[in-house]
This record gives structure tokens, C-alpha cells and sequence, in this order.
């Protein structure tokens, strides 16, 4: 019994997801110009500003990111510009992002390409200040 548990234990920590988990999706980022975006997110999103009417009014879902992680996508997300025709015409999911244990976030997520990622993405994904 106790070779058999250990061994569950073993394969939890040397598998690939052992932090999944605790978050919903494990996203990579999709730049234009990389592989991913050429082959199509998954998802497209506008992340808003806190103060914004689809922000106020419930119209977007919450998200917290908790930080980089190593597993493997689940998930490729496209994050459009807010002045963008796409996002003019409202083809994309409205996200808001949070950081606050206060208020309970719709999905949890981890970021598995944040190594990659420019420091203005970083900050729309409040990974760095």
C-alpha cells in the first residue's frame, strides 16, 4: 500500500500539471507574427479598464491571474488592442482582471509564456506594477 502511494505521489510531482489544479485554464499569450496566432487563438479577449462602462455595468467576465507557470496551454488567448476594429465591433470576450482576494474572480489562470511577454502586456495582466 505504501509503494503504491508513493508512487502516486511521485508521478503528481514529475507530471507536467501538478499546478493546474488550482487554476482554470493554463493560458499562452498569442503575439501577431508567432506560430499561435497565425494558427488562430482560442480565444480573443479586450481586457478593461477598471473604471470602464462594460466594467461597471457586469457585461465582462473576472479573471485572476496568479502568475507564470510551467504547464502545458490549455488555453491560447489573443489580448486585442482597445482602439482596434475587432474590439470596436465587439467580437471579442471583455475581461477584467484582478489581483483582489476580496472579490471572487470568474477563472483562475496561470500564464505559461510570461518569460515572453513585453512588459506592457505584464501590466495589463498584473504581473508587474
Amino acid at each position: 500500500m505504501k509503494k503504491l502511494l508513493g508512487i502516486i505521489v511521485l508521478s503528481l510531482l514529475l507530471s507536467g500539471n501538478a499546478y493546474a489544479g488550482s487554476v482554470d485554464f493554463a493560458v499562452n499569450i498569442s503575439k501577431p507574427g508567432t506560430i499561435s496566432s497565425l494558427l488562430g487563438p482560442d480565444l480573443t479577449i479586450e481586457i478593461l479598464d477598471p473604471g470602464s462602462i462594460s466594467s461597471l455595468l457586469g457585461d465582462s467576465e473576472t479573471w485572476e491571474v496568479v502568475g507564470a507557470c510551467s504547464n502545458t496551454p490549455n488555453l491560447t488567448v489573443e489580448i486585442l488592442d482597445p482602439g482596434s476594429i475587432s474590439s470596436l465591433l465587439g467580437n471579442a470576450k471583455k475581461i477584467n482582471i484582478t489581483n483582489s482576494s476580496i472579490f471572487s474572480a470568474d477563472k483562475t489562470i496561470c500564464i505559461t509564456n510570461a518569460k515572453d511577454l513585453d512588459a506592457e502586456t505584464l501590466k495589463l495582466l498584473k504581473l508587474i506594477d
